[in-house]
């Protein structure tokens, strides 16, 4: 890293903002350039964010108050996002002009930071969804880099990682059973939601009858299939959205070639064995197993995450580290018996920790995109050409010219 700075610092001598983000652009022009640039990017990029939940409730598209409320929340993100890809690129040229040369460091990290600060304007909501995924991109890129001989072992060996993948899914799933969570996952604890078959009495045994377990399997499955082609279908149309309209059929050929099929099975595996899992413990009364709703759920979502060899992606495995580390903080607050400092609950009621999870991230990612984009996320690259633009990918194009000496 200290040879790449030296040889940073050498080759810029002499190079200004221009020769790097835009070329044959003066910086005035280049101002302009990003502002508009901004709000396409805008348009693309929170598009999927805004209409995925759309697709989730299709029984209310007869209701003009959800298209209203979306279209506002739509124009909110663009006008948000704005000073976020604009921003950043103004930033860059400012830091520039401000401090004469380029840091090798953070000559990327701190515009982004600038930009990303601007991002409590944006539904709270898609503050935190993006941030956990922002964040999550970075824990890949730690994964990817990383020497230690446990994580090299991971990166290689999928039996490997399908089995820490388990563990993961029974402390979450345990976790989500104790604080009675219901928000997305890839499979619903009982008791949290009104589709639940199952009562407990006051010794935690099932009451209801097995046949009410494999309805309400069935009915699961049967959303998991709809979230997955939902998903599925929007991985392969936002990126071409434009292209689509010109040729019809191309539509038809996309979704039978690349159509996730790995996906699919992943998110219909995990909530089947989930389920049946956890139904078949619930009727074993006396068994030391299907004691508790919690021991059940840890056991099931335990042996549900051997779905992950279905579908083996960083994206997917880097989901539940995060995921677990903020319910454990729910439960570690919850739970009584655990000495707490009011600091804590300070910084639960008061710390925004999205706002900064997704500032911060956004930074060092933007960075990392530039500076080692052959370890991070291939989704990132494309999140961030579609979010600037294609501008983002002109900054990478004028560092790796630079430090090849192309330039």
């Amino acid at each position: 890293m200290g040879e790449l700075s030296k040889h940073f610092r050498q080759v810029t001598i002499g190079k200004n903002c221009s020769d790097l983000l835009h070329p044959e652009q003066s910086c005035t022009q280049a101002w302009w350039t990003f502002l508009y640039q901004g709000v396409l990017g805008g348009m693309r990029h929170f598009l999927p964010a805004v209409v995925a939940p759309l697709l989730f409730r299709v029984h209310h598209w007869n209701k003009p108050e959800i298209w209203k409320k979306n279209f506002r929340e739509y124009c909110r993100c663009i006008l948000a996002g704005l000073p976020m890809t604009g921003g950043s690129f103004l930033a860059f040229c400012l830091l520039y002009k401000i401090v004469g040369c380029f840091p090798p460091a953070w000559f990327v990290m701190i515009p982004s930071l600038a930009g990303g600060i601007t991002v409590n304007y944006l539904p709270q909501h898609i503050v935190r969804t993006q941030g956990i995924g922002l964040f999550n991109m970075y824990i890949e890129f730690l994964i990817r880099r990383a020497r230690s001989p446990l994580i090299v072992k991971l990166r290689n060996s999928k039996m490997f990682a399908t089995a820490c993948f388990m563990i993961l899914s029974s402390g979450v799933m345990a976790a989500r059973q104790l604080l009675q969570l219901d928000r997305f996952w890839f499979a619903s604890v009982d008791g949290a939601n009104r589709h639940s078959h199952r009562k407990d009495n006051t010794n935690g045994m099932l009451l209801l009858p097995s046949i009410s377990c494999l309805r309400n399997l069935l009915y699961e499955v049967k959303q998991s299939l709809y979230v997955g082609l939902a998903a599925s279908a929007i991985k392969i149309l936002f990126p071409r959205m434009t292209t689509i309209p010109r040729s019809p059929l191309i539509l038809l050929r996309l979704l039978i070639t690349r159509f996730d099929y790995r996906l699919l099975s992943f998110l219909i595996l995990y909530k089947a064995i989930y389920k049946g899992c956890n139904c078949t413990l619930g009727t074993w009364n006396y068994s030391l197993l299907g004691s508790t709703p919690i021991m059940r759920d840890a056991i099931s979502g335990f042996v549900a995450g051997v779905a992950y060899r279905c579908f083996p992606k960083y994206l997917l495995f880097t989901f539940p580290i995060t995921e677990l580390v903020e319910l454990s903080w729910m439960v570690y607050l919850r739970i009584e018996n655990f000495p707490k400092h009011s600091i804590f609950f300070w910084i639960d009621r008061k710390l925004p920790v999205a706002m900064l999870l997704y500032t911060v991230s956004l930074g060092l990612l933007c960075h990392l995109r530039v500076v080692y984009p052959y370890h991070t996320n291939h989704y990132w690259h494309r999140l961030m050409a579609n979010g600037t633009w294609g501008r983002s990918e002109i900054l990478a194009r004028g560092y790796a010219s630079v430090i090849l000496g192309c330039c």
